[in-house]
């Protein structure tokens, strides 16, 4: 019976070794995330508890892979036919399978050091812009570690198998004979079972879900255990049924009441023909034909104002401009990637989780800031650092009210310095030069101006790099001089004082260390709205907002009528109780005080006191306000959702079909 030991002998050897290897993987997630954890929660216990629920997950993946070579073998060891060359077959199958799991863990680290959320489907959004996206890897140098750290994991894995097989084989090996079938089937059956129960996680009525994996207040420590495919997995199944629709929380019907009594919309009945919260804004007096310049920054957390390095401010310019402006302190982007915020602060509509919504929306919205200044006689202009078709911004951009779109393709060759193009410092010299020119016809115009060098991978000129040791603050140092230039350069030209200038963040990012799932300091970016026509700066607002308001705010400023057909609302007119947002797989509420939030993956939600960060769930302590809070952001994700759907973002005024502009 020799032969039949060493064949189950290699796959639970294999299995090991591969639990072996994703528990390094999830230590190495574990290393680069110190900071994450605070002095009380280092305790052994903590730590070795997530370590252990990780080696759970870890084995429900070895499981599903182990299944298929262990019913074979057990087969073939029926009929005595297990032999050096089906040894060899599978180990070709282990290294192919393996190779794919190790390569996700591995980048699985770099990508949750980045977004604080593991590999997920949304990756899928940028699978059309290859080279850019290959560019933007292989370019940040501090990617190498995890290629060569996957290299070598790959070469030792395949390595050890060769010399497991060979050295299985080299003992000699017996058939079954009749009476050791009494042994050996039951042990088959058994073995086959136990990974079956593997594939599950669990005993009892639902097999093993990510929500297993969470057991404390640390948000790091929760996510640790989680087994990257596992959860990448799941994610793209789920993916592909639905995007975390929010049809178990509130209906469509539901929805649409709770959003339009939230926009103070009277409609008795709604026509599925028209927009449930399409309304007419009537400006009373004189519009302002006022130039309006968006500068989208990229990843620009509101967090970021207030860091200080070597005893200095790294955005001092933004700081000043503040000084001078309108600005909201209680401000949230969208979504956490740069579609969703150009859909939501141009065209006032909400990110839906993962979805790219420049890519799987109606293209023709007819609606949003450019489209009616456009309408309304304005020159619209886009700018944006890389190449135009990045993200489909080209034909969304065209189709949605920009008459021009200026990209890598019109920049010189010698100016572009990585996978994404220019430098911002470049971008907005070109930008100015466009306005100067576009001024001269005394038409108004409206410009949105993407920058993008606050995004990995990081140039920093040389005269940043003194500013701090960490090459994330260096960039954004270099992002605010470079807004500071254009500034300085556009008080010198004519159409400055008749300019609207509107500066918020496309999306935050990571500052410090996170002490929720869902980082506030990824969805709370700045709001500035400076003018030197503004007698009555600078102002400070406290109230909630997001990047749905930005539109029917600016439209408020130039005192002009519009309908508006989005979930933004006037914030100088309109007090909101909640702000909503999303972060891929989970969506965000706040109010003034708490912070909600709801996994779709772990079907978990969670209700905070985000003013003094403390990570304890307040949940049952105060449901009522977290079911508010939940029922009035998935109404406004649910209706957002209906209306896409239906095709009912367009305005009443707007064409049918055919080309709009």
């Amino acid at each position: 019976m020799k032969k039949i030991k060493t064949a189950l002998y290699y796959i639970l050897s294999v299995h090991i070794l591969a639990l072996i290897v994703m528990t390094l993987q999830r230590i190495a997630l574990l290393l680069t995330n110190l900071q994450n954890i605070s002095e009380v929660e280092t305790k052994l216990s903590w730590v070795s508890s997530a370590l252990l629920r990780g080696i759970w997950f870890d084995n429900v993946i070895a499981s599903y892979i182990t299944i298929l070579p262990l019913v074979i073998i057990s087969i073939l060891g029926l009929c005595n036919k297990i032999n050096k060359t089906i040894l060899k077959t599978f180990n070709i199958f282990y290294i192919a399978i393996y190779s794919i799991v190790f390569a996700i863990g591995m980048a699985d680290i770099p990508y949750f050091n980045y977004f604080f959320k593991h590999l997920n489907a949304s990756i899928f959004n940028w699978n059309e812009e290859g080279a850019t996206t290959a560019g933007m890897i292989l370019q940040e140098t501090s990617y190498y570690i995890y290629f060569l750290f996957f290299i070598i994991v790959i070469i030792l894995f395949s390595f050890s198998l060769s010399r497991l097989v060979k050295k299985l084989l080299s003992k000699y090996q017996e058939n079954l004979v009749s009476k050791e079938y009494l042994i050996y089937i039951p042990i088959c059956i058994l073995l086959i079972g136990l990974s079956l129960l593997g594939i599950r996680g669990r005993l009892g009525y639902n097999p093993i879900k990510t929500s297993q994996a969470y057991f404390c207040d640390n948000s790091f420590l929760n996510q640790l255990g989680i087994n990257p495919s596992f959860y990448f997995m799941r994610d793209v199944i789920e993916s592909s049924k639905s995007h975390h629709n929010v049809d178990n929380i509130i209906s469509e019907e539901e929805a649409i009441v709770v959003v339009q009594k939230a926009l103070g919309i009277d409609k008795d009945s709604m026509e599925l023909s028209l927009s449930p919260i399409a309304r007419e804004v009537i400006a009373e007096g004189e519009a302002k034909n006022m130039n309006v310049i968006f500068i989208l920054m990229e990843s620009m957390s509101a967090d970021l104002l207030t860091v200080k390095e070597n005893g200095k401010e790294i955005t001092p310019f933004l700081n000043e401009l503040i000084n001078k402006s309108y600005y909201f302190e209680n401000f949230y982007s969208a979504g956490t990637h740069t579609n969703h915020g150009i859909l939501a602060s141009l065209y006032g509509l909400p990110a839906l989780f993962d979805r790219n919504m420049m890519k799987n929306v109606d293209i023709t919205l007819c609606q949003g800031i450019p489209y009616i200044l456009h309408q309304q006689g304005y020159r619209t202009m886009f700018f944006m650092t890389h190449e135009a078709q990045y993200d489909n911004m080209n034909a969304f951009l065209l189709e949605n009210g920009i008459e021009e779109v200026y990209s890598e393709e019109n920049y010189p060759k010698a100016k572009r310095v990585n996978s994404f193009g220019v430098q911002d410092d470049f971008l907005l010299e070109y930008a100015l030069d466009k306005f100067n020119e576009e001024s001269k016809d005394n038409r108004p115009f409206f410009a949105t101006l993407l920058t993008v060098s606050n995004h990995p991978p990081y140039v920093v000129p040389d005269r940043f790099k003194s500013v701090s040791n960490d090459p994330q603050y260096q960039i954004v140092a270099f992002a605010d001089d470079a807004i500071r230039q254009f500034m300085t350069e556009a008080e010198k030209q004519d159409w400055y004082k008749n300019t609207i200038f509107v500066l918020l963040g496309d999306h935050g990012k990571i500052v410090g260390s996170p002490t929720y799932e869902m980082p506030l300091s990824y969805n709370h970016v700045p709001f500035i709205m400076y003018s030197p026509a503004f007698k009555d700066a600078p102002q400070r607002f406290m109230q909630l907002g997001g990047q749905v308001d930005a539109f029917p705010t600016i439209m408020g400023l130039l005192n002009h009528s519009y309908e508006n057909n989005t979930f933004g609302v006037d914030l100088f007119k309109t007090t909101r109780p909640y702000m909503f947002f999303s972060s891929d797989d989970a969506l965000g509420c706040v109010s003034d005080e708490k912070f909600y939030t709801y996994n779709f993956k772990a079907k978990i939600e969670g209700l905070y006191d985000y003013r003094t960060n403390s990570p304890e769930n307040l949940i049952e302590q105060h449901r009522v306000e977290a079911d508010n809070m939940k029922i009035y952001s998935a109404a406004m994700f649910q209706t957002a959702s209906y209306m896409f759907k239906n095709k009912l973002t367009r305005t009443h005024s707007a064409p049918s079909s055919g080309v709009h502009f």
